[in-house]
């Protein structure tokens, strides 16, 4: 939740410094939000969804772990007040080049196959935030497909 998750969560590693604390920013607030989201789905966060995450960010954000656990923590927070994905999917839209997008829904179903079963809730969640960030069918398909393999 730094320069911008544009930047970060993309595996753009032109810059591989550590984040600074204070500059955790919104998008990387919505993002971290979005990965909670779909590690909650159903209803069961478990160890490898847990690793998974925090793998995803630590490779992303290139961050310690004490700053990546108050990642989590923020957005875990962030999501249980929050009653509408728009506001995460509209900072995505704002800032993110359709690539970046990509990169993120490619994030978001690795963490949904972590625990080696994509459940119901977790699959309609995804359908719906690429819906919302404006990602093409057949790449949301690929991808799915692409990270099921992996």
């Amino acid at each position: 939740m730094i320069k911008k998750i544009k930047d970060l969560l993309s595996g753009f590693s032109d810059k591989k410094e550590s984040v600074d604390e204070e500059k955790i920013s919104l998008l990387d607030k919505a993002c971290s939000a979005l990965l909670i989201e779909v590690a909650f789905a159903d209803k069961i966060f478990n160890e490898s969804e847990i690793i998974s995450l925090k793998d995803s960010l630590k490779e992303t954000y290139n961050l310690q772990d004490d700053m990546i656990n108050e990642l989590i923590d923020d957005a875990e927070k962030t999501v249980e007040e929050s009653t509408s994905l728009y506001e995460y999917t509209r900072v995505v839209n704002d800032e993110f080049s359709y690539t970046d997008k990509l990169e993120l829904l490619s994030r978001l179903w690795k963490l949904a196959f972590a625990d080696g079963s994509l459940d119901k809730y977790e699959d309609h969640l995804i359908r719906k935030i690429s819906d919302l960030i404006h990602i093409s069918h057949s790449d949301f398909i690929s991808i799915k497909l692409e990270s099921r393999e992996n």
